[in-house]
């Protein structure tokens, strides 16, 4: 697919850029990113800009981008959170942070997007999002990792990215953010919650 051909194109110039010590070279493989910009332009509603802000901006070697998402449940329900951009619910998480272990990246996300502080239990999944169908796609190879996790404190808080903090039953869930989250992802979190044994070790 052309959102393929698109990735494939980008980490072969952003890993050229890389390694290259050749004037000519680095402006081709310039050229090769900008081409690679253009044709997500084409197939997205996301301006020029925006594709230069949150897909572009890393530098060596091409490396998938990591999702972090946290399935809290509580009494039977599992929190979501509401994206103020796009009206839609989703697990609260977000991309991973240098520095930052899994565990520590989830737990500060979820206190950040809910108000909510948790303990994280198992990692439940890892998904390669090009593999499910998250919508849209997108050039860069993401992903995912899902934590279960239970709430130790706090209150739901709103904030500057999330309009609405709730839980809900996994069998009535609203409407979904599906570049974040799909319903599968979610029932499989409270399925994992229930379980007791030997949990995979993570940081």
């Amino acid at each position: 697919m052309l959102h393929e051909l698109i990735r494939e194109i980008r980490a072969i110039a952003q890993t050229g850029l890389h390694y290259t010590r050749d004037a000519y070279d680095r402006e081709r493989y310039e050229r090769l990113l900008e081409i690679a910009t253009q044709l997500y332009g084409m197939e997205s509603d996301a301006s020029t800009e925006q594709i230069e802000k949150f897909f572009f901006p890393e530098e060596g070697y091409a490396t998938p981008k990591v999702d972090l998402r946290a399935c809290v449940v509580k009494d039977g329900k599992v929190l979501l959170v509401r994206e103020r951009a796009c009206g839609r619910w989703t697990l609260p998480g977000g991309w991973a942070d240098q520095n930052e272990s899994p565990i520590e990246g989830i737990t500060r996300e979820v206190l950040e997007e809910s108000g909510y502080q948790v303990e994280v239990g198992r990692l439940y999944a890892l998904k390669d999002r090009d593999r499910h169908p998250y919508q849209p796609k997108y050039p860069v190879s993401i992903y995912k990792l899902f934590f279960t996790a239970k709430v130790t404190g706090g209150e739901a808080l709103e904030n500057t990215e999330i309009s609405e903090i709730a839980f809900f039953d996994p069998a009535d869930l609203p409407e979904l953010s599906l570049d974040r989250v799909l319903a599968e992802d979610i029932l499989q979190g409270v399925q994992a919650a229930q379980q007791t044994g030997m949990a995979t070790p993570c940081d």
